[in-house]
């Protein structure tokens, strides 16, 4: 019985001690911070990325600018626009962001760049649906860029046939 109790008593010793070190170790794992989902993945990365997230999202979703290109005038515009709705921002940030909108949703030349298109302006612009253009921008990132239709082909659930009817606005 004597050992019984030394053996419990050295079990509930090794318990103590463990409960104690756990609750010393708990604020250092609770301080670190979660991983962060990136904000609006279909908008490119790049310099006024955040700032547009940051300023047009108060308002609407950043995602409406994939929808349209526009040369420098015609986002000038739309800026000044909604400034005029209300958007705040200090001039540098709108410059920030008109110098990101520029260089990556330009006016519609025609073509669709399969390399640099959201999966939005895939299925605007090639009349894909959301999940073939999603199926495209995640093969992308897999595989790396398109070199001809016939890499473009090779995307799981996309039906070629919409592609071959649209050869002649892609841009690889």
């Amino acid at each position: 019985m004597k050992r019984l109790a030394t053996k419990l008593t050295k079990i509930s010793t090794w318990a103590v001690c463990f409960c104690a070190y756990s609750m010393m170790l708990a604020p250092s794992y609770a301080q670190q911070p979660p991983a962060q989902k990136e904000q609006y993945p279909e908008l490119p990365a790049g310099a006024g990325k955040d700032t547009l997230v940051r300023v047009c999202s108060k308002c609407h979703s950043p995602d409406n600018v994939i929808a349209n290109g526009q040369d420098r005038a015609g986002w000038e515009g739309t800026i000044t626009k909604m400034a005029g709705f209300g958007a705040v921002g200090t001039d540098d940030e709108f410059t920030e962001i008109l110098d990101y909108l520029v260089k990556n949703f330009p006016a519609d030349s025609g073509l669709i760049n399969v390399n640099k298109a959201t999966a939005p302006r895939l299925a605007s612009g090639l009349g894909l649906t959301d999940a073939e253009a999603a199926a495209v921008v995640d093969y992308r990132k897999k595989n790396g860029d398109f070199k001809t239709i016939d890499d473009l082909k090779k995307v799981p659930d996309v039906d070629g046939k919409k592609l071959d009817a649209k050869k002649d606005r892609l841009a690889f």
